[in-house]
């Protein structure tokens, strides 16, 4: 039997949840496959998948069901695949045994030469059909041995975004002000700094005008 939950639930923090979930892997013969956290204003979603052995699978249920704050849906699954591999096993026996009359053709060189080409040619189509169906009986044989846990939570994180990311309008204006007085008092600091060469050009200006003066009247 392959088993499956499908389980999708509200938290209070997804990322204190996640690290209680990893706490509760590591306790049993289990391990996270697949996690995809992502962020869709304003919910912030974890997506999980779990494998656990099956003997343990009602109880890392249990102690993720102590998790969740509001519950969407969870459902549990099962799929009987015991025909399934009756029928693969059966098949793979049949093929090997088509397999071994063509390999006797080749070994013993019966028939013509294109009757030798056609058996090589199904030789190998029938290993590959019979590799085929041994991977299959190997996948089914992991899906019974673990059952699998998917898992989504999420969390409401309109408030946090309400309250520290948007700034108000009366914010903006203070800081606009702040700004402004603080550029007034910079220039006055630059001008206590350079006020000797202000009055010295007015002086030395004060002077050329004089003499331009003095210089007209005399000619």
């Amino acid at each position: 039997m392959i088993k499956t939950l499908d389980y999708r639930f509200e938290v209070e923090s997804v990322n204190k949840t996640t690290e209680a979930i990893e706490r509760i892997v590591k306790k049993y013969p289990a391990y996270i496959s697949d996690s995809k956290m992502e962020l869709e204003n304003p919910v912030l979603e974890n997506k999980l998948s779990i494998r656990v052995e099956n003997d343990f699978f009602q109880d890392v249920v249990k102690e993720i069901d102590q998790l969740a704050h509001f519950v969407n849906y969870r459902t549990i699954t099962t799929e009987d695949v015991a025909k399934e591999f009756v029928d693969l096993e059966s098949r793979i026996k049949t093929k090997r045994q088509v397999e071994e009359r063509y390999a006797e053709i080749l070994r013993n060189k019966a028939g013509t030469i294109a009757e030798v080409l056609a058996a090589e040619e199904k030789i190998g189509e029938l290993h590959e059909e019979i590799e085929a169906a041994i991977s299959r009986i190997n996948y089914l044989k992991d899906q019974v041995s673990y059952s699998t846990i998917n898992l989504e939570y999420y969390q409401k994180i309109t408030q946090q975004i309400a309250e520290g990311d948007v700034p108000s309008t009366r914010n903006d204006f203070k800081r606009a002000l702040s700004a402004g007085w603080n550029g007034i008092v910079s220039f006055a600091l630059v001008l206590a700094y350079i006020w000797p060469v202000i009055l010295v050009a007015f002086i030395g200006g004060i002077i050329y005008r004089l003499r331009k003066r003095k210089l007209l009247l005399e000619n």
